[in-house]
């Protein structure tokens, strides 16, 4: 059984690429202290949390139907199958850790109470029990197979793993050399290769990288979630976990994959929000900024998109911006229909 050295591994990872996307986090860091200045921010925190639970599901390959989200989501519906309770659990934990991620420290009992919000309104017995089967990371291919990735930690080994891991993480944190988003990474990392759960590992390690982040200052997930950029990168997601998992077993794997490709997510988050604050916080009417938004994208925008970003501004003056901005031929209009897509002249 490996044991882990997260000092050392964390203080080796004093790569150019990882120094620079650092360096780059840190300055949109500040620049989100803007976020103060805008108006109706905890919508902004409703999308971001819905967003989430949806993309960090869709990842783990639990999907439930538009109409439906929206029921359980807006209007409070109870869910019904397996999917739906996924959603609606995944929802109730992301909840907790921000009701209490400024005081609930990292433990194994915190970990698998995550696990168990999942689980609780569908199968209370299964949930926060630890795995009594060798399980495997696996891969779904186009032809509907499935390709193992990696052999995780045997069932026997999770709980001296996690101990381990824990504590190191814990000491890890008193080091002011060490820098508390790429352990914060580790830990995700290391988690996942443990698997300590017969399912749900992928979904609570996503949760755990919330809430370490938040507790070390890290909030953009209160604003624009991460899982949701990791989703529409879900081959290089894969790709990074099975690049850093060779060699694993007998602690010779390279973190730098995953740790790299976690961090251009985190910085991609930053500047999306970034950019949010920016428009929202430029002068102008909703025709102005609807304009920007869809000029500034290189690709086609939907008109979801366009209310993510002016998220505080309503359907009704974003469809009838769109409108006035096509009728004077200041955008074009690409597709019809519920999923039009508008893009600049």
């Amino acid at each position: 059984m490996r044991m882990f050295d997260l000092k050392g591994v964390s203080l080796s990872l004093n790569t150019p690429n990882i120094n620079s996307l650092l360096q780059s986090i840190e300055l949109y860091r500040g620049k989100a202290l803007r976020a103060k200045d805008l108006k109706k921010v905890d919508i902004l925190t409703d999308i971001a949390v819905r967003s989430g639970v949806i993309a960090s599901n869709e990842i783990g390959n639990v999907t439930i139907e538009d109409a439906r989200e929206e029921e359980i989501f807006v209007k409070g519906a109870k869910p019904v199958t397996f999917q739906e309770h996924m959603v609606a659990g995944y929802r109730n934990a992301l909840n907790l850790i921000a009701e209490v991620n400024k005081y609930q420290p990292l433990d194994r009992s915190f970990i698998s109470t995550l696990h168990y919000y999942i689980y609780k309104d569908y199968n209370p017995e299964f949930g926060g029990q630890y795995k009594d089967s060798q399980n495997y990371i696996q891969e779904m291919m186009p032809d509907g197979d499935f390709r193992t990735i990696f052999v995780t930690a045997a069932p026997e080994e999770v709980v001296p793993l996690l101990d381990n891991l824990i504590y190191q993480y814990n000491e890890c944190l008193k080091d002011e050399h060490i820098n508390k988003l790429v352990l914060s990474i580790l830990f995700m990392f290391d988690f996942m290769c443990i698997h300590p759960y017969n399912h749900g590992n992928g979904r609570v390690s996503r949760l755990l990288l919330n809430f370490l982040m938040k507790k070390n200052d890290y909030t953009i997930g209160d604003y624009f979630a991460i899982p949701n950029i990791m989703k529409h990168r879900v081959g290089d997601y894969i790709d990074a976990f099975e690049a850093s998992a060779k060699g694993w077993e007998d602690a010779t794997n390279d973190y730098v994959p995953f740790v790299e490709f976690v961090l251009k997510c985190v910085l991609e988050a930053y500047r999306k929000f970034d950019y949010i604050i920016e428009v929202n916080l430029e002068e102008g009417n909703a025709d102005k900024k609807v304009l920007r938004v869809v000029t500034d994208s290189a690709t086609p925008v939907t008109k979801e998109i366009i209310e993510r970003v002016l998220y505080a501004t309503s359907r009704t003056t974003i469809e009838k911006a769109l409108s006035e901005l096509v009728k004077d031929d200041k955008i074009q209009l690409i597709t019809k229909g519920r999923y039009s897509k508008y893009f600049r002249l």
